[in-house]
């Protein structure tokens, strides 16, 4: 009976103790939108207004909107039938087949829908920056998960000296202060651009290439600097990663596979990357929450080609309440999409972590 009493208090201070917590991780996220739904007079009042204000969605219009009059109604319409559409591809993806057809389907709903919003309503810049968020944080994905899982399967599976060398200066590259980076790829991008200027390349018309949106061929402040500073940046964390998960793979999968006639990439590709999906998922949302809120390589490598997070500082360090308003707003609009992707992707993080900590 003291047994039963004593378990029931440790399991209450438990569950208080986790509710505390919750609360008090949610609640700076809670007053952001409360803010960012108020009019300035609210926020700039001496005491905090937090019941019994009147809402608006002018700092949301203001922020990505270039038109006063524009109807937010319609504005959060377009973005719920976008979403509930990609839904309902992405769901039906996992009962009809093939599987990959829908999921395609979904993409391009939510690239579509990317590409036809600037053209139903005048954006300003911010929405030029957000699309630089996701085309950086996108290739930093692909480019570092493709390199990650390759070194990660190698590393896993050579036992050589050279390999654990190969680890631990990896290590000690991550463990590397980021700012550590950012001038060396600066003074690099720059002695690379005047290369290219001086030796006419930058310059040249090349023949049967024509690439929008690039009148001159260039390294800094460009979307590409900020994807190769990061993947460099990020490459130790994704191998380190990887190789975790492929030690707990017994290689009598990869060796019955090749003994059926399969190439070692066949095995690889076929029979291990499909094992690996947890672990390619935990690692890419880790990989996609540092190109997405990278703040100090965006900021000096694209002085003008910037990113969400560089132009929410921008309107945070002013005085005015009413960009104080539009920084909650674009606060909320960037925080969204990641706490619906961790949702998403909620139960194959958690197998992905799991399966990296299990040995044996």
């Amino acid at each position: 009976m003291r047994y039963g009493k004593s378990s029931w208090w440790r399991g209450a201070l438990l569950h208080t103790t986790m509710l505390v917590l919750v609360i008090w991780s949610v609640l700076p996220f809670l007053w952001t939108v409360q803010t960012s739904i108020k009019f300035t007079r609210d926020v700039a009042a001496k005491e905090p207004v937090l019941w019994g204000y009147e809402t608006t969605a002018s700092a949301y219009r203001s922020f990505w909107l270039d038109a006063d009059d524009a109807n937010m109604w319609r504005v959060g319409l377009f973005i719920l039938a976008t979403a509930l559409i990609a839904a309902a591809f992405a769901l039906a993806g996992r009962w009809l087949r093939p599987a990959w057809a829908f999921r395609l389907a979904s993409v391009v709903t939510l690239l579509g829908a990317l590409w036809l919003f600037p053209r139903i309503w005048e954006t300003n810049d911010e929405y030029d920056f957000l699309v630089n968020s996701i085309v950086v944080t996108l290739l930093t994905m692909i480019i570092s998960l493709s390199i990650g899982l390759l070194a990660g399967y190698g590393l896993a599976r050579y036992t050589g000296i050279s390999g654990a060398v190969i680890l631990i200066i990896a290590l000690g590259f991550r463990a590397l202060p980021r700012s550590a980076f950012v001038l060396p790829y600066f003074f690099g991008a720059t002695r690379i651009d005047d290369w290219l200027e001086s030796s006419g390349v930058g310059n040249f018309d090349f023949p049967l290439i024509d690439v929008p949106l690039i009148d001159e061929l260039r390294l800094l402040d460009t979307r590409l600097v900020v994807v190769l500073a990061l993947v460099a940046v990020n490459q130790p964390f994704t191998i380190w990663m990887f190789r975790s998960f492929f030690m707990d793979i017994p290689k009598e999968l990869e060796e019955a596979a090749m003994m059926d006639g399969a190439s070692r990439l066949q095995a690889f590709r076929k029979v291990i990357v499909p094992v690996m999906t947890p672990a390619i998922i935990a690692t890419g949302l880790f990989t996609l929450l540092l190109a997405y809120n990278e703040f100090l390589f965006v900021r000096v490598l694209a002085p003008t080609e910037w990113t969400l997070p560089v132009a929410i500082v921008s309107l945070t360090g002013g005085e005015s309440s009413r960009t104080i308003t539009e920084a909650a707003a674009a606060s909320v609009s960037i925080t969204l999409p990641i706490v619906i992707v961790i949702i998403l992707f909620q139960k194959h993080l958690v197998k992905g972590l799991g399966a990296g900590a299990v040995k044996g």
